[in-house]
């Protein structure tokens, strides 16, 4: 391998970059990142030193408040662009405070990781993550007892109103239950790790479970469809033979919308808008799950409260009698909603248990804390790739250090690195590969899947 200047990628502050010329292989798409890090201390003092002997001989102007740093990429140069990001700037258009939001998010992960943190830091950290779990473990428990509490008073309401809509809530209520009782065996499944059995752990037994419960949901959502289809066109078959000549046997539906079942429906949504709220606010997949549950809840209770009330005015005459049939089509549109909404949940599992690639903003934050390791050994990135292992990131990286390092200091440089990155919270696994020559693709070294 050449060391001449054309044959050296740099990271420099221009968008473009040259292309190495010893490569011969195409551009591979899979390889989201590929830098050349040679000599970079040496590209630092020498940034210096232009940068003093510019002072001694021009004159600068005022300088401003957030002066550029003398090197690209580093964390000094990250850590001066965040006073920059003003999110909270109404006068600015919203999709750019979104932005800004979203690199300061990116600029904090960094620094969580890079940043020396001394004993207080670390003790407060740590106590931050221990009531992070705690309030995960509480807000579980609180669902829980919530979602057993609303399914006793439901199926109370359902009985006495006997109203499809009430029905399909129920049958919602039931799985929402069983989604409970899932989560938590799954939580002390994954917490009391099988070395030998398991030795990647056993983080995925979430999104299977929830691929699981998507398939009960549905299964027990079509059936209510079916019901509520065949009472619907009895209704119809009712009120089309009582305003013609024919007459038919079939009576209209009992249906009591008393206030049993307007209570219990009444404190199911106003609950679950509360559990949604306060599961929204916890950073955590199983949180998000969870309000996404709750939020789905709220809708589909107010529609069957709204329908069961309209068909029971319709019954005792105090409307138009047809609107009756609008029981049956609630139930038949809350089941339709309920499916819709677990097929795209177990959709977004299978996706993350499938391996899909990790999202951009996760390699550029992987790529950041990795060139800022030890600038003063690793003489490359060649590779970075993430990848979803069910609810977080496999992570596999490559990286360049000098052919005569022995190999216990490479060693111990890469179990470093892997160290750090594992540090991250999202990040399952992290797997580190040296080497000294980069004239080949890293993709070569694994067969084609």
């Amino acid at each position: 391998m050449s060391d001449s200047k054309d044959d050296e990628i740099r990271v420099l502050p221009e968008r473009s970059r040259k292309r190495s010329s010893f490569s011969s292989n195409p551009p591979n798409p899979a390889r989201p990142v590929r830098f050349l890090m040679n000599r970079r201390q040496a590209s630092r003092s020498k940034s210096n030193a232009a940068f003093v002997h510019e002072m001694e001989t021009v004159e600068e102007p005022d300088t401003t408040e957030h002066a550029p740093p003398t090197t690209y990429g580093y964390l000094e140069h990250i850590q001066s662009i965040k006073p920059l990001m003003t999110p909270d700037d109404k006068k600015l258009p919203k999709k750019v405070r979104e932005y800004y939001e979203d690199q300061l998010d990116l600029i904090t992960s960094i620094e969580d990781v890079l940043v020396p943190k001394d004993e207080e830091a670390a003790s407060n950290q740590s106590a931050a993550q221990k009531k992070h779990l705690r309030t995960i473990k509480i807000l579980t428990q609180v669902t829980l007892w919530t979602n057993l509490f609303l399914l006793i008073f439901k199926i109370v309401g359902a009985v006495i109103s006997r109203s499809l809509s009430v029905i399909s809530s129920v049958v919602d209520s039931t799985v929402d239950l069983l989604t409970s009782l899932i989560l938590i065996w799954t939580h002390r499944k994954i917490k009391n790790r099988d070395y030998y059995k398991y030795p990647g752990g056993r983080t995925r037994l979430e999104p299977i479970a929830i691929v699981i419960l998507s398939v009960i949901m549905c299964s027990a959502s079509v059936e209510v469809i079916f019901e509520s289809g065949q009472t619907l066109n009895e209704d119809i078959e009712y009120f089309t033979h009582k305003n013609g000549s024919n007459t038919s046997s079939y009576s209209l539906p009992r249906i009591d919308m008393t206030i049993i079942p307007i209570l219990s429906m009444a404190v199911t949504i106003v609950s679950k808008a509360i559990l949604f709220v306060l599961c929204y606010r916890v950073k955590n997949p199983t949180m998000y799950a969870l309000a996404e549950d709750h939020r789905n809840d709220v809708a589909s209770n107010i529609v069957a409260l709204a329908c069961g009330l309209i068909a029971y005015n319709a019954k005792q005459g105090k409307i138009k009698q047809e609107l009756v049939v609008v029981d049956p089509a609630g139930a038949i549109v809350i089941s339709v909603y309920i499916i819709i909404a677990w097929i795209l949940q177990a959709n977004t599992q299978i996706r993350n248990l499938s391996g899909l690639a990790a999202e951009p903003q996760v390699l550029q934050r992987l790529t950041h804390i990795i060139y800022n390791y030890r600038p003063d050994v690793v003489t490359k990135i060649d590779s970075v790739q993430a990848n979803h292992f069910g609810t977080n990131y496999f992570t596999e990286v490559d990286v360049g250090l000098p052919g005569s390092m022995p190999l216990s200091k490479a060693h111990d440089i890469g179990a470093e690195l892997q160290t750090q990155l594992e540090t991250i919270d999202d990040i399952e696994r992290a797997f580190v590969h040296l080497d000294f020559e980069f004239s080949h693709m890293p993709a070569v070294e694994h067969k084609n899947l």
